[in-house]
């Protein structure tokens, strides 16, 4: 009898060892499954991050190179040509609506500030969104210093006799149409020159 009350011991103890090294198993398994699950959502949004970025770097050189043009510029300092004007990027026309948004903000003493704001969606479904200021006081005998709200920086200074410009390029990994989603990603670079 003493033999069987061994037996049965043994069984329990067998028992308890083989749930002990399962549930460490487990253990092991699931933080690995963690781990992994935590990389791939960090990759993604890497990846859905630089989409962003290189949308808004693409809108920011569309604007560098439209301000370079002369042409261009005659028409963006409101000199000459259709105002305002309609620039493309990356191969697209800017997105209808909202479509080119042109204004002058100011316009006293010889000191002009004016702001084009235009909306692309390329075609690989990134949207572009990009808003130029332009402060001309090439006449003006004052400094021009004026304060901008809801772009990356708080103001615009321009040296009386030249013409500074701004411009703000934000990229989203979304199209346009599409930005309210819970996985939209903004990125946004600013030139000042």
């Amino acid at each position: 009898m003493n033999h069987r009350c061994n037996k049965r011991g043994e069984d329990g103890f067998a028992l308890l060892i083989t749930l002990v090294v399962v549930s460490v198993v487990l253990a092991i398994g699931l933080s690995l499954l963690f781990v992994t699950t935590k990389q791939y959502v960090l990759a993604v949004t890497a990846s859905e991050s630089e989409k962003a970025f290189q949308a808004a770097n693409v809108g920011l050189e569309c604007m560098r190179w439209h301000r370079a043009q002369p042409a261009t510029l005659v028409t963006l300092l409101r000199e000459g040509g259709n105002w305002p004007p309609s620039l493309n990027c990356a191969g697209e026309t800017p997105d209808s609506p909202p479509g080119v948004q042109a204004s002058t903000l100011y316009s006293q003493n010889n000191q002009f500030f004016y702001n084009y704001k235009y909306t692309y969606t390329t075609n690989l479904g990134q949207c572009i969104e990009t808003s130029m200021y332009i402060a001309d006081v090439r006449t003006a005998t004052a400094d021009f210093d004026r304060s901008i709200s809801g772009e990356g920086l708080s103001s615009i200074n321009c040296t009386a006799g030249t013409f500074c410009t701004a411009i703000f390029s934000r990229g989203y990994n979304r199209p346009c149409d599409q930005l309210d989603s819970i996985l939209t990603i903004q990125r946004e670079i600013t030139i000042e020159y």
